[in-house]
């Protein structure tokens, strides 16, 4: 496949990033999330002097990082400033490696996905996998008619844990051939770009954190429902991600206090059990087909409602987070479900008084959050906070 290569596009587009200072941060991540500001709203909401921002927005405007445009005057005197993330100045890619989905996604600069790619997977060799990571690269890039020399970075976000050894991780037997095995230096050499990792439910909180709940809730608790069970913890809006990087592996808590651990592999088994004229292959494969009717979830809900609540109870009072956000691969139905009969036990009273509890949601961002949250990656370790 060709990737699309036009020079004059690709010269046009092409920037040359310039180091970012901690005020010029806080404003590109205010443009980020609002989309479009006017230079007076950013010097009153970052409480920066308006010759600042005009210096800012300027050298950001002559990198091509942001485009200006002059909103009319609704007064006497010179008309604001509009500013908005320029999103063909740089793109980012976001991998999801789950254990029986890969998945990729093309990111641009404003935070708009321009192309997404899903294949099943089972038990294949990690150089099989890579070149289909490569592929899916190239298709997307032809697609979207982004030049190679457009891309940042890469997030990569992996259904595992770390151990000790920084970059090495420990998945579950489908991704046997990514575990105890630094496999950056090859995944790079093969994409031509640095790869950030983490684990997926890391990534996908940091979709949620930008685009989801964390919009409204800076810190929270997520937990991430796949063919495991894990999440992660936001603090103040960012990623908290421990001594290891394995702050928020919920799954860990189910297992030492001997609770059912209600994965979605667990939920695949119970509807194979109800209904075996009904043999989904993998959990990818169920989820797009199953609803609160389907022959087994009924009887895992009953399993799951009273392992969520324990937990949900000792996050509460753990972590005290604003909310626990049920993300994952759970369709939207079932998590409403669940969400609705988790029932958190709650401390003993004093003075007629407990220590108030967070509010239980289903995550808003339900499309990918673990790429999405993959290729925010690069894009916050060079632009934003």
């Amino acid at each position: 496949m060709t990737v699309w290569e036009e020079p004059e596009i690709a010269a046009a587009t092409i920037i040359d990033l310039p180091a970012v200072s901690r005020g010029g941060r806080r404003l590109l991540d205010a443009i980020f999330c609002a989309g479009r500001l006017s230079q007076a709203e950013l010097s009153r909401s970052l409480d920066l002097a308006q010759p600042t921002v005009a210096r800012l927005l300027a050298g950001f405007a002559d990198a091509g990082l942001v485009t200006l445009s002059a909103r009319a005057a609704n007064r006497r005197g010179h008309p604001s400033v509009d500013a908005a993330i320029n999103p063909d100045a740089l793109f980012t890619l976001g991998i999801a490696l789950l254990g029986d989905r890969l998945s990729m996604l093309l990111l641009d600069a404003a935070g708009a996905v321009r192309g997404r790619r899903s294949i099943g997977h089972a038990d294949e060799q990690r150089a099989d996998m890579i070149a289909k990571i490569v592929r899916m690269r190239d298709e997307l890039l032809t697609d979207a008619r982004v030049h190679y020399a457009q891309l940042l970075g890469v997030g990569l976000g992996v259904s595992a844990f770390f151990t000790a050894t920084p970059n090495m991780i420990v998945g579950p037997p489908a991704l046997e051939a990514w575990t105890l095995v630094n496999f950056l230096p090859e995944l790079e050499a093969a994409l031509g770009l640095p790869v950030m990792l983490e684990n997926d439910g890391a990534t996908a909180a940091i979709a949620e954190a930008r685009f989801g709940i964390g919009r409204e809730a800076r810190s929270f608790a997520y937990l991430h429902l796949t063919n495991g069970f894990g999440g992660a913890i936001v603090s103040n809006g960012k990623l908290f991600r421990g001594h290891f990087g394995n702050a928020g592996e919920f799954g860990g808590i189910w297992t030492v206090t001997g609770a059912d651990y209600p994965s979605l592999d667990h939920l695949l088994a119970r509807v194979r059990s109800a209904d075996p004229a009904v043999d989904y292959p993998s959990v990818e494969a169920m989820t797009g087909m199953i609803d609160p009717d389907t022959p087994g979830v009924a009887s895992w809900l009953d399993i799951a409602v009273p392992a969520f609540s324990s937990l949900c109870s000792i996050l509460g009072y753990a972590l005290d987070p604003g909310a626990i956000v049920l993300g994952g691969r759970l369709p939207p139905s079932i998590a409403d479900m669940l969400v609705a009969r988790i029932a958190m036990p709650r401390a003993a009273n004093r003075h007629g008084l407990a220590p108030p509890l967070p509010v239980v949601r289903r995550a808003l961002v339900d499309d990918d959050a673990v790429a999405l949250g993959a290729a925010l990656m690069p894009l916050e370790r060079a632009l934003l906070l």
